[in-house]
């Protein structure tokens, strides 16, 4: 088997096989979006040949890897495989097809790479034989689906801004000691700025941020955005993040009626899905989740290279 980089001859015959995976993938999980651009696809492929590999078996391509090469304050520098990023027939044509992209990605110092997968152990079992580990899960839930929880007595929410800077980032920190790890916020990409970062958030008309009071204390919050057109991911989908209740105030039901609240008011002006996403080391986060209604559609893998 050839692995060689992407021509534009093959280029047909891969936007084929990402289509044929999406709709697969679709038809075993209602909550991915099988729908995308052939022709920009088409284009997108056009612009970053030198960076994709195809694995040709007898001059038919058997399989396909592309990764976008990523600075990232909290990740580091790695390589990101989407799920219309790789292809393959079979485990033997993806692990020829990693070798290759596995040397060329080592030497640009990418020694993190992420791969996002359908969330199936049948899909997830030829990554984990290469090393890979689950990371990150993400999880949908269909807004017509869910039921708004009612407040419990003494709560109060409002929409946060610019004023609200301090107690977002203190609440922010309060998320990082219960997931034990640095900074939050991974869908908007780490920052060592963190106080700057808050600010854009705070200042952006597209982000709602919503704070719960109890006594006149500020005790939860969480952000929801529109998201950003991805693979796999329906139009009009909002996500959710940096949900957080204080300690003392959690087992009381703040989290699920910040929740419904701000899905409530993603409905009401057109959004039909929300998406979220938790550490899959993190049990609570992924309990709570699951039990609100959100679904897995995709698992995010991880293999970190050791250079000596």
């Amino acid at each position: 088997m050839l692995v060689r980089p992407l021509e534009p001859e093959d280029i047909e015959a891969v936007v084929a096989r990402v289509a044929s995976s999406l709709s697969s993938d679709a038809a075993r999980n209602p909550l991915i979006n099988p729908v995308f651009s052939h022709q920009d696809f088409a284009l997108a492929l056009a612009a970053v040949r030198d960076q994709t590999w195809v694995a040709v078996d007898e001059r038919a391509v058997a399989g396909h890897l592309y990764g976008a090469i990523l600075e990232n304050a909290e990740h580091g520098r790695g390589a990101w495989i989407g799920p219309d990023g790789v292809s393959f027939d079979d485990a033997e044509t993806l692990v020829v097809l990693y070798r290759e992209t596995e040397t060329a990605w080592t030497a640009r110092r990418a020694l993190e790479h992420y791969v996002w997968v359908r969330d199936d152990e049948d899909v997830v079992r030829p990554w984990h034989e290469l090393g890979f580990a689950r990371s990150q899960s993400r999880g949908v839930i269909e807004l017509a689906t869910f039921d708004q929880t009612s407040w419990p007595e003494g709560y109060e929410v409002r929409r946060g801004d610019l004023a609200d800077l301090d107690v977002a980032l203190a609440l922010d920190r309060v998320l990082d000691d219960a997931e034990g790890r640095g900074a939050s916020f991974e869908s908007f990409g780490a920052s060592q700025n963190l106080h700057e970062e808050w600010r854009a958030l705070l200042t952006d008309h597209d982000v709602h941020h919503y704070l719960v009071e109890f006594a006149g204390d500020v005790v939860a919050q969480c952000v929801t955005y529109p998201l950003p057109s991805q693979r796999g991911t329906f139009e009009h989908t909002l996500h959710v993040s940096a949900v957080v209740v204080r300690p003392a105030h959690e087992h009381r039901g703040v989290a699920r009626a910040l929740l419904g609240t701000a899905l409530n008011d993603a409905r009401d002006v057109g959004f039909r899905y929300a998406e979220t996403s938790w550490r899959v080391t993190n049990g609570r986060a992924a309990d709570f989740w699951r039990r609100y209604g959100f679904r897995p559609t995709y698992v995010r893998l991880r293999r970190t290279i050791d250079v000596i």
